[in-house]
């Protein structure tokens, strides 16, 4: 009876060790104060503020306000400003600049194409904006300068953000100068740059945030469950789905967390029924923050759901997998070619941290698969592989796994990796300016012009020669 016992405790102690994987799995010997990480996260935030400033872009507002950022940011003025969300007098206003771009419903009704999640991201921004329009000698419409630098400052706040978040999660794991380094590498050299600073008012820098956010929350869930951080992963995950419903794939990553294989789901499946009543807060809170959004289709379309895309679908028999991940139109490790290591580093998971090696990569082949399956895979105007920014998040943890691996090599090999990492880093900001001088084309770039320009930051006379453009009417109807 007594070995019965000692056996059963065994299992038990066995099984707790599995669940918790990533209590105190973590890194305990860093710099006191993290000075490095703290040191590049402050470079960050002054280069995102003098990237902002110099070009001056929000001194023209028509700059700010245009595509996509339109319909994110149209709930505001419509609703504060105009007091019209259904946009019945929208044709009548601005004939030379459109404040908004929303689609016909009904009986002179229409609806804003995209959800309003973004739009509780720039609300106080939108508010100090509006209070201080007038004063300073501008219109409070909603449109003038003040509303776009408080936009422009609200995309890089949050960018900067989800690399504060980035780095305590990384810093649970990694040793200070590890986490500086893919700091560095994710906040300065990738896309994120671009769209925590150029183009920050698109919706990129905000999901970065929250994906960030989730993550964070889910290793602290894991490491001791309680009711108020799963009313924050529910408020957390329904913003995600609120500011782009297919990145509600992210929940793979908080059910798979810490499972390295098939055996640690029984004791996942005891965790998940001592805490049950963790998930009806968890679902609480996603029916908060969506009931907002629905009650805006039901009062404009008549519908609680509704579908604004019209004929915009995904082709799901037939993604562009090699060409989101490597073409040259708009490929994700060919316009950021230092997430290389970020591949690498999946491998050297797989082989140490096996329980962050599943999540991360279950989510990122379903997340390539349904980026690449939508009608307009390259995702307009617009620089590089956009549709992958947030996930930089999750990639940055097999990012950090390669440096410190590197870090533990011999002189001889380590230098030369490091090496190849600033180089990749170098060439990724080099597409940056290119980017800014209209080298890297913003939706027609070809082999042929992307190896014609290769070292170039001004446009040859026969750039035009090599861009194609692609056809959208026929990438509608699935020949893409």
């Amino acid at each position: 009876m007594t070995k019965k016992i000692v056996i059963l405790r065994l299992q038990t102690i066995t099984i707790t060790r599995r669940m918790k994987f990533f209590q105190r799995h973590h890194q305990q010997d860093h710099h006191p104060k993290n000075l490095y990480s703290w040191g590049v996260l402050l470079i960050i935030a002054l280069a995102y503020l003098i990237t902002i400033f110099t070009p001056n872009k929000f001194s023209s507002p028509h700059r700010v306000f245009h595509w996509d950022v339109k319909s994110y940011y149209s709930y505001l003025p419509a609703y504060y400003i105009d007091h019209d969300i259904g946009m019945t007098k929208w044709e009548d206003q601005y004939p030379n600049f459109n404040k908004y771009w929303p689609e016909y419903v009904r009986d002179d009704k229409f609806v804003i194409k995209t959800t309003l999640g973004i739009s509780i991201f720039y609300a106080p921004f939108f508010a100090v904006a509006n209070c201080i329009a007038e004063p300073l000698g501008y219109e409070a419409d909603g449109f003038s300068k003040p509303y776009a630098l408080a936009i422009l400052l609200s995309g890089a706040l949050f960018a900067w953000l989800g690399l504060l978040v980035l780095q305590r999660f990384l810093l649970r794991y990694y040793h200070d100068k590890v986490v500086a380094a893919t700091l560095a590498i994710i906040g300065l050299t990738s896309t994120l740059y671009w769209y925590a600073t150029f183009e920050a008012p698109m919706s990129h820098s905000y999901s970065f945030f929250l994906f960030a956010a989730f993550l964070y929350l889910t290793d602290l869930w894991y490491e001791k469950a309680t009711w108020w951080k799963a009313m924050l992963i529910g408020l957390v995950f329904g913003l995600i789905v609120l500011v782009r419903p297919t990145n509600g794939l992210v929940v793979l990553v908080f059910l798979l967390f810490g499972i390295k294989n098939w055996k640690d789901i029984p004791a996942r499946i005891k965790l998940y029924g001592k805490y049950w009543y963790h998930f009806f807060i968890v679902l609480a809170m996603i029916g908060l923050v969506m009931l907002p959004q629905l009650l805006y289709w039901k009062e404009i379309t008549g519908q609680w759901i509704y579908y604004s895309y019209g004929n915009e679908r995904f082709f799901w028999d037939s993604p562009k997998i090699i060409e989101v991940l490597f073409g040259f139109r708009k490929g994700l490790f060919v316009y950021t070619p230092v997430l290389i290591i970020s591949l690498i580093g999946m491998y050297i998971l797989w082989k140490r941290q096996r329980g962050l090696f599943w999540p991360l990569v279950i989510f990122f082949i379903l997340n390539v698969y349904v980026i690449s399956s939508w009608w307009c895979w390259w995702y307009g105007g617009s620089y590089g592989m956009r549709s992958f920014v947030e996930s930089y998040t999750f990639l940055a943890i097999p990012a950090a796994g390669f440096i410190a691996w590197a870090g533990e090599k011999r002189k001889s090999v380590r230098i030369p990796l490091y090496i190849i990492v600033l180089l990749l880093s170098l060439h990724s900001i080099f597409h940056t300016i290119q980017y800014y001088t209209g080298v890297i084309h913003y939706e027609g770039m070809t082999k042929k012009a992307y190896f014609h320009n290769f070292w170039r930051v001004k446009m040859p006379e026969d750039y035009w020669d090599d861009i194609d453009f692609p056809d959208h009417e026929k990438a509608m109807k699935g020949d893409r």
